[in-house]
Parts: C-alpha cells; sequence; structure tokens
C-alpha cells in the first residue's frame, strides 16, 4: 500500500519533537522525502555554522566503513552530538556486519542516518543483501526504521498544492493536476518546477490557464496526442508527434517515457480488471481490449529499455526513445546493449 502525504506529516512532526535517537534507517524508494527527512534530522542537531565539522556525508560505493565508524566514534566538536549521513547504503559492497556491530551498541554522541533504496533505475526491487536485514534489525531495536514508499498520483496532486502554498502560491486542482500531467510524478522535477513558477505567481492563485500560459498549451497536451496516436496503432503518426515534441522541447524524453510507461502499466490493470484512478483511465478500456497482454507487455519492457539507456548510456536521447516505440509497434524486443538499443 502507498504511503499518503498525511503518513509523512507524522514522520516529520515526530523527528521534530520526539526524544533523540541515536540511529535511523530510511528505506524505500522516495528519495526526495528521503532526502527531506534527513535535512529534518540533521536541522534538529547540527546548527549550521558547526555542519563543517559535526556534519558527513558519505556514500555506499565510496565510504570507508573503517573511517566512518571511527568517526561516529568521536566526540563533536563544539556541540553535544554530531550527524552522520550513509547514502545509497544499498551500493554497499562489504562492510555490512562492522555496521550491524555498532548499530547493537550506538555511540551516545552521533546519530547516524542511512538511506538505503529498494529499487533501482527502472523501479524493479533490489535483491539486497542478507546483512540489510540484520543491519534494519539492529536500527529498529536502537533507534527507528522509516518506509519511504513512493506517492500515488492523487497524493502526488496534493503535495504539487502543498507544495505551492510553501511556496507563496495558490494552485487550484486543475492546475496541479495539469501540472502532475506535464511534469510527472518525481518530487525532485516538480520542485525544481514549483520554483520557476513561484518566480512569476508568488502571492497568486495560478489556474490551469496561467499554466498553460508559463508551459505552454501544446507542452500539456502533447503527451496526451502521442498516447491517443500510440491506442489507435498509427505507427507513422506517432513518431511524427514524438518527434515534434522532442524537437520543440515540449517535454523532455524521460518524461515522455514516464507517461508511457504509466500508460501501458494502467493497460495492463485495466486487463486484469484493476483501476488505479491513474492517466487518461477513460481511453484504456478500450485499449487494454484492442491489445494483446503480449503487446502490452512487449512496449513496458522496451520503454523501461529506453529508460534505463538514457540514464546510463550517452546514446542521443531521441534515437533511444524513437527506438523503442518502432520496436514495439513491430512486436519486437530492444537489444538491451547500450550499442544496439536505438537500432530499429
Amino acid at each position: 500500500m502507498r504511503a499518503d502525504l498525511a503518513y509523512y506529516r507524522r514522520v516529520f512532526d515526530s523527528i521534530s519533537s520526539d526524544e533523540p535517537l541515536p540511529l535511523y534507517l530510511l528505506k524505500g524508494d522516495e528519495a526526495f522525502i528521503m532526502e527531506e527527512l534527513t535535512a529534518r534530522i540533521v536541522d534538529r542537531h547540527v546548527p549550521e555554522d558547526m555542519r563543517s565539522f559535526n556534519l558527513s556525508i558519505d556514500y555506499g560505493g565510496e565510504v570507508d566503513v573503517g573511517q566512518f565508524l571511527a568517526t561516529a566514534g568521536a566526540y563533536p566538536f563544539l556541540g553535544e552530538r554530531r550527524v552522520l549521513v550513509l547514502k545509497e547504503l544499498e551500493r554497499l559492497k562489504g562492510g555490512w556486519k562492522p555496521l550491524v556491530e555498532y548499530c547493537a551498541s550506538p555511540g551516545s554522541s552521533s546519530v547516524i542516518v542511512f538511506l538505503l533504496g529498494t529499487h533501482d533505475e527502472r523501479r524493479r526491487k533490489l535483491r539486497l543483501p542478507r546483512d540489510a536485514g540484520a543491519l534494519e534489525k539492529a536500527v529498529a531495536a536502537k533507534g527507528r526504521v522509516i518506509p519511504c514508499e513512493r506517492l500515488g498520483d492523487a497524493e502526488v496532486r496534493k503535495w504539487i498544492v502543498s507544495a505551492a502554498k510553501r511556496a507563496g502560491v495558490t494552485m487550484t486542482g486543475e492546475a496541479a493536476s495539469a501540472m502532475h500531467a506535464s511534469v510527472g510524478a518525481d518530487l525532485f522535477d516538480l520542485q525544481n518546477e514549483m520554483a520557476k513558477i513561484a518566480v512569476v505567481f508568488e502571492g497568486e492563485t495560478v489556474t490551469g490557464a496561467d499554466l498553460a500560459g508559463i508551459i505552454g498549451a501544446y507542452r500539456l497536451n502533447a503527451v496526451y496526442d502521442l498516447i491517443d496516436c500510440v491506442g489507435t496503432g498509427d505507427e507513422g503518426r506517432s513518431v511524427r508527434v514524438l518527434s515534434k515534441i522532442i524537437q520543440t522541447g515540449a517535454e523532455r524524453p524521460s518524461v515522455v517515457l514516464y507517461h508511457l510507461i504509466r500508460h501501458f502499466l494502467g493497460l495492463l490493470k485495466a486487463k486484469a480488471g484493476q483501476s488505479d484512478g491513474g492517466f487518461r483511465p477513460e481511453g484504456r478500456g478500450g485499449q487494454s481490449g484492442a491489445m494483446s497482454t503480449r503487446t502490452i507487455l512487449i512496449w513496458l519492457e522496451n520503454l523501461r529499455t529506453a529508460e534505463l539507456a538514457i540514464k546510463s548510456t550517452s546514446l542521443p536521447e531521441r534515437l533511444l526513445i524513437e527506438g523503442a516505440v518502432l520496436h514495439s509497434f513491430r512486436g519486437m524486443l530492444l537489444d538491451p546493449s547500450a550499442r544496439t538499443v536505438g537500432a530499429a
């Protein structure tokens, strides 16, 4: 079951008000909220002018665990506590057992915050080492484990309205839905867009029409048009619409991929008689009936292959996404290797 905003509000409030703990494990696939929670913990324990002395940030793929734990065992400099943050814990290669041993008896003057991602770039669940479970158990005994799951679509739209309010902008539900449809569900991307909108509309109310004036009406509707073309099986028109989206900069390829993946996941659920209240649900019943399950799965596999290639290779994004679309129309799977993923 997905988390909601009410859950996260309780978590943030408790971090500010509860007794300090020596250990926190933030675990899940909502990286933005994990970062925000980390900032809240740091704010509580280390004044800004002391962070160069009493705040350490390391990454799982690079950390020297011995040095990390030596720092955790040292007294803070002119302060009550030091905070150590270990991000991307899922990338840790070895060194789990010393961390588990420390967590079984943590120091009283240090606070360690672990950030453990549970899904890869393709949103597939990671297979974590067995010692990760032992670490989680040790943290739960002496500190706190905080699940951080992604928000569902309805909660993302609520988050947009709330983020707008914090930025000094009143945003209508229509505008929040339009922003969600255009930018996607990544809270980092949404926060960046919100900063731009706040510059223009600070102290004002933003409607869907206002948002179209900033983002552009074509941009707001571009992905809808592409999905309509894909749904009718019109390969030529789909490629032309896709090319126009990329050439005009109406959307980043990563955002187009996000919406296509979301759409085909919705079709798969419609096939199974489920509904998630997602993107353009009124067209899903007909499209899911027109497409076989195998065709839907081919689309999903190709789109996710292209999505991963965009993040991990230097191949042109347009080539990658067009290759995914063309292969899918022809019922072919992309070769996941970086050399051939874009070839149609």
